[in-house]
């Protein structure tokens, strides 16, 4: 199936636009931007503040003072300025900036620990002492070097995010605050699949069920934060195009921008195009390639100095999606996402309502899948059939928020309403004439109905003690609307009325001190639920690749309930930083998938049914440090280990990550970096032995070298080699041990005027 392929034509013009335009003339002598960084609440200086480029390690520190200077070169665009207990702040670079203007920045207090990416354009830094300021290629680029933070591979691209163990409906993935459903029952299409980089401004990661704000997870939540044109910047035209030796992956990115008066554009379209990718030693994994477009268009108009409305438009497709390990490939899979989104903000108010932002959206997502190119004849499920199946969802809804401040105290309010009707089907259509076709209806137009309430209270208790509490209230209704769905599942429990209603509270406390100006403790308690998913009450024989069962969902399934314990400490000097954390979470009605009512578990009956588990319980740690050692080396490394256990089954719960750790040396200078990288794993030999038949993985150790150069102040030569060593490995949660990609060298080129 072909959907709008980008004719080779048009990628050669592409490359060929990097050499066509003009490069800027070299800069002018600048004078040095010279700033202070102030408390947003008390006006006081905050001392010790990084201000850092973003995508870079070049910048400077504040001193005591909250001061600092910093010369900015022409290739900087935004700066990200941050300090251990604030919120980080993001700041467009204008023309006045670089010609020695000045700079008044105000940090927010913030009290729960939030793991940030910022983007711009090619460019990135992770909010964590330890990140890499490496070219992100995917959006699983930007999350995977956050401790804690990991993820189920079932093909070359869209990795299912994973935080502390918990995955699925445990862990919420929102683009800008917004309910994104997949469409395939099998999980094959995560939210993160449909944003590509170059459509992001930043990625935010909250780890457990600390924040409440943007959904009840307890295992917690990666909100995809895009672009929105800015009126700060002059038109631009940024073009990039890359290669990735290990999947011949051929890719090119274009983003433009541009503001008249009260009207601001900014639109970007990307392409790739993957084959067969080689792992470790070699190996070519047949049936691993694909292709893929994304499209975004956002237009702002600003009303009055108070009042801005956005519309935005973002288009993904991909098609020809191999599964290698699989028993079927994704033929085409279709996102459409738009929003229209108003802003207010009192700039000089300092008490009452500060800010308020209203956001109502609406998308589609469509998946099909088949096993066309497949050899059906033997392989041990569903033998001499084929199977194409297709899942479609459709959402709408409305988020908004509200911004108070009462002195040195704010609160946030948040309302979050949505709709979703889910369906999915499959064809069986036997090779042998003699065996009739068959039609399964997996999701029989399930529609969920979801209104929340949050709020968010911080204020100062003592001189250096700040606490935090929030509360969210979720409200669920939930029905099947299609008459067969309705029989079958009425048939399997013996329920007239399908229909559910959940209503429940969460709760989180955060207290933040500080020892001193460069040392805070945090501790965080949660009790949080998540609702089961719209396929763990409704679907029907959905077929689980981990596990070889058939799964009916329950629509009699209760909420997951949990209770979870953070401490953490954050310290952060002009020469070294360090984060460490210390996690306890006990889930009760834990949700799983045991053997259906009357059938055991072995070659003949494999069907299994969503079930509450009496408990679960995980504890972990995560670290991670950087130091300056000479002008421009340093060295940062990060460690994670997440332990768990299914009390029910008295065995290790499934699909837990082992212990792993990345260390880095780099060496940044205002015009190229370079970094040599190892990342290892421990071998993982707490496996499941009955929700599934978990496989024990070997440990590994990889290096990885990259870097980058600027040519001409405007064109960025960008390279490395990945798993430089070649060497055959995979990651415990790749679903049946898809290897990852072997020696993997990689060059784009990229310009900007």
């Amino acid at each position: 199936m072909m959907v709008n392929r980008i004719p080779i034509a048009l990628l050669a013009l592409l490359a060929l636009s990097l050499f066509w335009m003009t490069p800027s003339a070299a800069a002018q002598d600048t004078k040095p931007l010279r700033g202070v960084v102030l408390d947003e609440l008390s006006g006081q200086p905050v001392p010790m503040a990084t201000v850092i480029v973003t995508g870079t390690q070049y910048g400077t520190a504040a001193n005591l003072e909250g001061q600092f200077e910093l010369l900015l070169r022409p290739e900087d665009h935004m700066l990200r300025i941050s300090a251990i207990g604030y919120a980080s702040l993001i700041i467009h670079i204008t023309p006045d900036m670089r010609q020695g203007g000045s700079l008044t920045a105000r940090l927010e207090p913030s009290v729960i620990s939030v793991d940030e990416v910022v983007v711009a354009g090619n460019r990135s830094r992770v909010d964590d002492p330890s990140a890499s300021a490496h070219n992100p290629n995917a959006t699983e680029d930007l999350l995977d070097r956050i401790p804690g933070a990991d993820f189920i591979q079932r093909a070359n691209f869209a990795w299912e995010p994973v935080i502390r163990g918990m995955n699925g409906g445990q862990v919420g993935v929102v683009i800008d605050g917004m309910k994104v459903v997949g469409a395939c029952i099998d999980r094959m299409d995560p939210t993160s699949a449909y944003v590509e980089v170059e459509n992001l401004e930043r990625l935010e990661l909250t780890k457990g069920g600390f924040d409440l704000n943007m959904g009840s997870q307890i295992g917690g939540t990666v909100n995809l934060m895009t672009e929105r044109p800015s009126f700060e910047e002059d038109p631009f035209i940024s073009t990039e195009v890359g290669f990735e030796s290990a999947s011949m992956l051929r890719r090119g990115r274009v983003v433009t921008g541009m503001a008249k008066g009260k009207t601001s554009v900014r639109g970007s379209w990307s392409y790739r195009i993957a084959d067969d990718f080689t792992a470790g030693g070699g190996q070519s994994l047949t049936n691993s390639g694909y292709e893929k477009n994304n499209y975004k268009i956002d237009v702002t108009r600003m009303l009055n100095h108070a009042h801005q409305v956005t519309g935005s438009f973002l288009a993904d497709n991909a098609w020809g999606v191999g599964y290698p390990v699989l028993l079927m490939d994704a033929t085409l899979a279709k996102a459409r996402i738009g929003s229209v989104t108003h802003n207010w903000e009192r700039h000089m108010a300092k008490r009452g309502l500060k800010t308020a932002e209203t956001r109502i959206y609406h998308n589609t997502v469509n998946h099909w899948m088949d096993d066309y190119q497949r050899d059906v004849f033997d392989r041990p499920v569903m033998r001499g059939m084929y199977m194409p199946m297709y899942g479609k969802t459709q959402t709408s809804g409305l988020i908004s928020r509200w911004g108070f401040r009462f002195g040195p105290s704010r609160m946030n309010l948040t309302l979050d309403a949505y709709q979703t009707d889910s369906f999915g089907d499959m064809w069986m259509f036997s090779v042998f004439e003699n065996i009739q076709d068959m039609y399964l209806l997996n999701l029989g137009d399930i529609r969920v109905r979801h209104g929340a309430l949050a709020a968010d209270w911080t204020t100062p208790l003592a001189d250096n003690l700040i606490g935090r509490v929030n509360v969210r209230w979720d409200y669920s209704t939930r029905d099947v609307l299609r008459d067969e769905a309705v029989s079958i599942l009425q048939g399997r429990w013996g329920d007239e009325d399908l229909a559910r209603t959940y209503s429940f509270g969460n709760v989180s406390g955060t207290l933040d001190y500080a020892l001193n100006a460069i040392t805070r403790l945090r501790l965080s308690l949660a009790h949080v639920s998540r609702l089961p998913t719209h396929v763990e009450n409704y679907g029907h024989y959905v077929y689980n690749y981990v596990d070889g069962f058939f799964y009916t969902g329950n629509p009699n399934l209760k909420p997951e309930r949990s209770n979870q314990i953070e401490i953490g400490l954050e310290r952060w000097t002009s020469r070294y930083g360090l984060t460490a954390s210390v996690f306890g979470n006990r889930i009760q009605d834990y949700i799983v998938g045991l053997s259906d009512t009357g059938l055991s578990d072995n070659e003949i009956y494999r069907f299994r049914v969503y079930q509450n588990a009496s408990s679960a319980s995980l504890v972990g740690f995560e670290v991670s440090a950087v130091a300056d050692i000479a002008r421009g080396f340093s060295v940062a490394g990060t460690s994670s280990y997440t332990r768990g256990q299914n009390h029910e089954l008295d065995e290790p719960m499934f699909l837990i990550p082992p212990l792993s750790a990345q260390l880095a040396m780099r060496y940044d200078r205002p015009s190229y970096w370079a970094e040599i990288e190892s990342r290892m794993a421990m071998p993982q030999e707490r496996v499941s032995r009955q929700i599934a038949v978990e496989d024990v993985t070997d440990g590994y150790f990889v290096i990885n070298v990259r870097g980058s150069y600027t040519l001409q102040n405007a064109t960025s030569l960008r390279f490395g080699i990945d798993n430089l060593f070649d060497t055959l490995y995979h990651e415990h949660l790749s679903f049946g041990n898809l290897p990852n990609e072997g020696r993997n060298v990689y060059l784009s080129v990229s310009h900007t005027r």
